[in-house]
Order: structure tokens, then sequence, then C-alpha cells
């Protein structure tokens, strides 16, 4: 449990009857597995920046952006395949090089076996398949003079299958259609309610609900689907990066400077965290998480690697005693 204190307010005379307890209950993150070391190999990575899951195919995907490339991974960290690795887009026209990544930041899985990845240096977002490898630029269309983007990062997909997008120079938040449309932005720079600094990832709940990383502002700002401000998340945040939200509505918020991973309530409390795997083996840098009900897939970037974890619950106990006596 996180430090701190805690209070409850129990009537006197329930107390002064007769024995009595309560009993709480809070999650904790338990490390159970931790994968991967520097270098180019299958489980190696270089600086990775961004987690996506697929809930279909039980993978998981890394976005190893100083290797230019995506990792694929079975749920027990098992190597599947890899795609993309190092090219520069050069314009609309070129072929040589568009199934090259430079830097990418994120990926999220999407409908019929495809991902798609911020491919942060090339400014665009593109579309691979699971099987057949690249599919092509999403993001902006090809021609496409107006809608630029200027190093997008953080990549989400909600239940609509609409993608969102995280334009991190251009401090705001996109919003495309499965077909690329762009349905509206939120953001600007600034620190305001609906602006930005360097924002770096972002998140959808089931019901809508838009969590926006804005590392600038040392918060996470929430938001209705239509974009409305709803409120702001600030307890114990120095530079959020990572995002994700379980089936519960528990949030799990990592934090670069920090190297802290917390887990929050829907309304922003912390309820539990923790800076590593033991006390001499502690997260650096951690750059994303990924929720998949009770197992948590920590980007630990700083250490290049993986780390799993399974979300408990426990369980404390307060008693009392009937008092002997009683003053009124």
């Amino acid at each position: 449990m996180d430090a701190g204190q805690f209070s409850i307010t129990i009537p006197i005379e329930k107390v002064a009857s007769k024995s009595g307890s309560v009993e709480f209950f809070t999650d904790e993150l338990v490390p159970r597995l931790a994968i991967g070391r520097t270098g180019t190999g299958e489980l190696q990575f270089v600086h990775p920046m961004g987690l996506g899951w697929d809930p279909t195919r039980k993978e998981l995907y890394v976005a190893d952006t100083g290797n230019d490339r995506i990792v694929r991974l079975g749920p027990d960290g098992r190597f599947i395949a890899q795609y993309g690795g190092f090219g520069l887009a050069l314009g609309d026209v070129s072929e040589e090089k568009e199934d090259s990544l430079d830097a990418p930041w994120d990926v999220a899985p999407g409908g019929f076996s495809n991902f798609y990845v911020s491919d942060q240096n090339n400014d665009r977002i593109c579309e691979f398949d699971a099987y057949k490898s690249f599919k092509g630029k999403f993001y902006p269309t090809i021609g496409d003079r107006n809608s630029r983007l200027s190093r997008p990062r953080g990549l989400s997909i909600d239940g609509e299958n609409n993608i969102w997008v995280v334009d991190s120079r251009n401090d705001r938040v996109l919003k495309l259609a499965p077909s690329g449309a762009k349905l509206f932005e939120l953001g600007g720079f600034g620190a305001g309610r609906w602006s930005f600094r360097d924002p770096t990832q972002v998140a959808v709940d089931d019901s809508g609900r838009i969590f926006v990383c804005d590392p600038g502002n040392h918060r996470v700002s929430v938001f209705d689907r239509l974009g409305s401000f709803i409120s702001e998340i600030k307890d114990h945040l120095s530079s959020p990066t990572g995002i994700a939200i379980d089936p519960d509505g528990i949030l799990s918020i990592c934090d670069e400077v920090t190297g802290e991973l917390g887990l929050y309530t829907p309304a922003g409390i912390r309820i539990f965290w923790m800076n590593g795997i033991t006390e001499s083996d502690r997260f650096r840098a951690p750059a994303d998480v990924v929720a998949t009900g009770r197992v948590i897939y920590l980007l630990d970037s700083g250490n290049n690697r993986v780390v799993i974890l399974e979300r408990r619950k426990t369980g404390r106990e307060c008693t009392w005693q009937a008092l002997s006596r009683v003053v009124k």
C-alpha cells in the first residue's frame, strides 16, 4: 500500500457496545518476469518507448525505438517476429524505404490483424499486417499537406476502432477514423486545461473518457468523449509518460523521472506504487505500460527490458475491543 494516512469513521456507540473488525482491500503488483537486455538480437532492445497489446491474439508489441523496429512477443515474452528496420521516408513518392522506420515511438494493434506504428522521425503513422508486413502510410495520406505530424508518439485504439495519435511537437491529440480521416483534435501548447506541453501518450476507456499524459505540465489530463475537460491527475506525478486502463477501470501510470509505476483509481487517487523489482533492481525511466486484466507489462526503457507484473488484491484487518466503560 502507498505510504500515507487513511481514516475511516465508525460511530462511537458501535465501538462501545461490542468488539468488531473491518477488513480493507487494496491492490498491489507482484513482479513475475523481466524480459530483454541491451542489444540488437531477438529479445534485446535499445531505448524502447512504446508497448501495444493485441487482446484477440494475446500478443505483446514493443516499439524498439533505438533499433528502428517493432518486436512481436507472446504473452510470456517469447519472440515471434519483428518488423521495420532503419530508413528515411524521402517524401511522398519514396518507395525504396517505405517499409522502414526511423525511431518508432509506439505501436497499437487494431482489427483484422493490423497494427499501427507512430514512425516518429518520419512524421507519419504506418500500418502493418501481422502476416504481410508493411501495408502503407496510414496518416497523413499521400499529398495531404494540411495534416502534417511533427514527432508523433503515443497511439491508442478505442472501442469503435478509431485511432488516437499524440502529435507531440504540435502539442495536440488527434482522433482518426479507421479510414484515416481526421475526426477532431484536442490541445495546443500551454498550461491551461485544454493545452499540453510535449504530450507522450493517450488512452481511452470504455465510456469514451480520454486520458492524456502531459509530462511538461506534470499531469495526466482527463476529457470526456467530446473533448470537454473533466479533471487532471497530479498525485505523485512528475513526468508521466505511459498510461493503461484495465477492465476494472484501474489506471496504471508510469513516470520516467521518479521511476515509479503507480496504480490509480478512476478518480485519480494513487493506491499503490513501486519503483523496482527489488531494492537493488530499480526501474530506470519507464516509458509505457499496458494492462491486460490481472497482468501488467511495464516497458522499463532505461534498462532495455519488459517487466511482467501480476496485480493482486491484498487484505488488511483492523480490529477493536468493546469499551469497558463509556463516558457520555
